[in-house]
């Protein structure tokens, strides 16, 4: 069983696309986790009524809203999740017609799947949230943006990979990717992702390094699975996390692969 896993707050505009963009390839995922990280109630109300339109089972699932806590939302939908494989989304992310299945064919169990995406901008986004969803709107939209980008950063994938596995690159240079998908086993084997990230950054980069640690070595998809980000305005947050609290804690001295804080509470 497939779950397609997508981490959401306020942005129902973009919600919606995310959703029509699924539906076109609905035949490869068994169901869609919206995990919400505390919406409000009116926002959650038409949420509710959006996601009945759509012929796959979703499940929407919420936490309270106490800032920003998406690796708290991530794991909420983990759990809340029935699939033995598990694709990750933001709410801003449109896929392409074959990047689910792109992740599916490149699946493998003890490695996780990065996938790339290409920012859209306002003309583009506003092409997508206005006009109804097709596989050929997509396409057309893919073929008029620069691929040059996303193929250097699908071979540097692959190199570091490579390099990581025998020990000639630290294990704190690999990243997830733009999305990503992965065996519900080998995350659940590094704990999920770890709650003591809250507010912007650093909560991908920190499970990426985990799941090196523990054997789960990245597979590159970035090239071929792609998916179209939604144009908004960047939260200030997201601009400056490198310099917020999280940074201190990403850089800790030993980031074991198992945390404590993640989707089991235990005990040091």
């Amino acid at each position: 069983m497939v779950s397609v896993i997508v981490s959401f707050y306020e942005r129902l505009e973009h919600l919606k696309c995310c959703l029509d963009a699924l539906s076109l390839c609905s035949n490869v995922f068994d169901e869609v986790i919206v995990t919400d990280d505390g919406s409000c109630k009116e926002t959650v109300d038409k949420l509710r009524k959006i996601i009945e339109r759509y012929d796959f089972p979703t499940n929407h699932v919420w936490q309270t809203n106490r800032g920003f806590r998406v690796a708290a939302a991530r794991n909420n939908g983990i759990r809340n999740a029935r699939g033995s494989y598990l694709i990750f989304l933001d709410c801003d992310f449109v896929v392409l017609a074959d990047t689910i299945k792109c992740h599916l064919d490149t699946a493998r169990p003890g490695r996780f799947i990065a996938g790339g995406y290409i920012n859209l901008d306002e003309g583009m986004t506003s092409e997508l949230l206005n006009s109804p969803l097709s596989r050929d709107l997509l396409v057309s939209i893919d073929r008029q943006l620069p691929k040059r980008q996303i193929v250097k950063t699908h071979r540097r994938f692959i190199k570091r990979t490579i390099l990581m596995r025998l020990r000639l690159a630290s294990q704190r240079k690999q990243s997830l990717g733009g999305h990503y998908s992965i065996y519900r086993k080998d995350i659940e084997r590094v704990n999920g992702y770890d709650e003591n990230f809250e507010g912007w950054g650093g909560e991908d980069e920190d499970l990426g390094i985990r799941l090196v640690k523990a054997g789960i070595y990245c597979r590159s998809a970035i090239r071929y699975a792609r998916v179209l980000h939604l144009y908004h305005p960047k939260e200030l947050g997201e601009k400056h996390w490198m310099e917020g609290p999280n940074m201190k804690y990403f850089k800790r001295k030993e980031i074991p692969f198992f945390c404590v804080n993640g989707l089991k509470k235990c005990h040091p």
